[in-house]
C-alpha cells in the first residue's frame, strides 16, 4: 500500500480539532485524517451503493419466506383436496338416498358453479369461522 502526499485545505477550526483527537487518542493528526476519510468514505458508501441489509442476510430471509409460503400453499391445497373429496363423498350419499340420477347431479353441480361465478363471491377462511 503506497502512500502519496496531498496537499488539502482545511478550515482552522477543523484542524483545532484534529489536533485535539490525535492528542487525545495519541496518534498522529495523519492518523487522525486517515481514519476520518476511510470513515466517510465507508459512509458514502453506505449512503449511496448499499443496501441497509447486507445481499446474503437478503436472499437466507427471500429464501425463509419462500419457503414459508411454499409450506402454506401445500398445506391450504391439501386441505382443499380433503375437503372436495369430503363434499364429494356427502354429494354421493345425498344423491343415492335421494335417488338422483348421475346426470342431474352433474347438471346440479354446473349449476351451482355458474351461480358461484355469476356472483364473484370469495370465500375467506375467517369469516368461516365466525
Amino acid at each position: 500500500m503506497g502512500l502519496s502526499k496531498r496537499t488539502y485545505r482545511i478550515d482552522e477550526n477543523l484542524v483545532d480539532d484534529i489536533k485535539s483527537v490525535a492528542a487525545e487518542l495519541r496518534q498522529s493528526e495523519n492518523q487522525v485524517v486517515i481514519t476520518a476519510l476511510k470513515l466517510y468514505r465507508d459512509y458514502h458508501h453506505m449512503q449511496h451503493k448499499s443496501t441497509f441489509i447486507n445481499e446474503q442476510i437478503l436472499h437466507v430471509v427471500q429464501g425463509t419466506l419462500q419457503m414459508a409460503e411454499n409450506n402454506i400453499n401445500r398445506k391450504t391445497n391439501k386441505l382443499l383436496s380433503e375437503l372436495a373429496v369430503q363434499a364429494a363423498i356427502q354429494n354421493m350419499i345425498l344423491a343415492n338416498s335421494l335417488e338422483v340420477k348421475q346426470a342431474d347431479l352433474y347438471r346440479y353441480r354446473l349449476q351451482a358453479l355458474d351461480f358461484l361465478k355469476q356472483s364473484q363471491r370469495i370465500f375467506r377462511l375467517d369469516e368461516a369461522n365466525e
